[in-house]
């Protein structure tokens, strides 16, 4: 990706135009990637994880036909100067510059990243089943590969159907539509598949169920 610039602290391989181009595809596509962090920006972001305190995520969320399996370990506790509270707002900026030349939201002024959940697979997991987001997260959701490697797909339905891969390895930021993106189309179902190198990412997304910035409680998937 050319013409990079800098983030407060980072340095960001997207602008605001090739976001809103991604941001555009997302009423045809459900979810895109692109180049974001290069390998120095992320080699940091990854030693800090190692400080952090994970706990395992929840192994089933739901019950019956609508339950959810996942396998990973989650940290949603960052310190206040820690760089990824750094990296959320230099992201929510640039996202609402491109949502400026791409208006899909159908209330940008209000769009912010304000839930940070770091998930940490392990080489082998089986990743997460197929869901939806909590219908509370709305406008768009982010999520940064910071290493590893786990297939992501989009598909029609819990049971995996249609499914289309969405490449994001590390240092790619995958965007994917969710409530208030202007689409007819209902929020998509999604799913991580095995997990081939330890993976590390981080997902941002706006929970309009708070007010305040920074982490919530409400990472689990559903």
């Amino acid at each position: 990706m050319s013409g990079a610039a800098r983030g407060p602290g980072f340095r960001f391989h997207a602008t605001p135009a090739a976001l809103a181009t991604v941001i555009e595809r997302l009423a045809e596509e459900d979810a895109a990637s692109l180049p974001l962090l290069g390998s120095e920006d992320c080699g940091a972001l990854c030693a800090e994880a190692a400080g952090l305190a994970f706990r395992p995520g929840q192994a089933i969320i739901g019950s019956g036909a609508a339950a959810v399996r996942q396998d990973f370990d989650v940290t949603l506790d960052f310190p206040p100067d820690s760089g990824f509270h750094v990296l959320a707002a230099a992201l929510g900026t640039r996202l609402v510059e491109a949502l400026a030349l791409a208006p899909r939201l159908d209330d940008p002024a209000g769009f912010r990243l304000n839930d940070l959940i770091l998930q940490h697979y392990r080489r082998g997991s089986f990743g997460i089943t197929p869901h939806r987001d909590h219908i509370g997260y709305r406008g768009l959701v982010a999520i940064i590969t910071l290493r590893g490697a786990a297939p992501f797909f989009v598909c029609a339905d819990r049971q995996g159907a249609a499914a289309r891969e969405v490449p994001a390895p590390p240092g790619h930021l995958l965007l994917m539509r969710a409530p208030g993106y202007l689409s007819n189309r209902p929020r998509p179902f999604h799913f991580l598949g095995e997990v081939t190198e330890d993976r590390l990412s981080l997902g941002l997304r706006y929970d309009s169920r708070r007010n305040a910035p920074g982490p919530s409680g409400a990472g689990d998937s559903r």
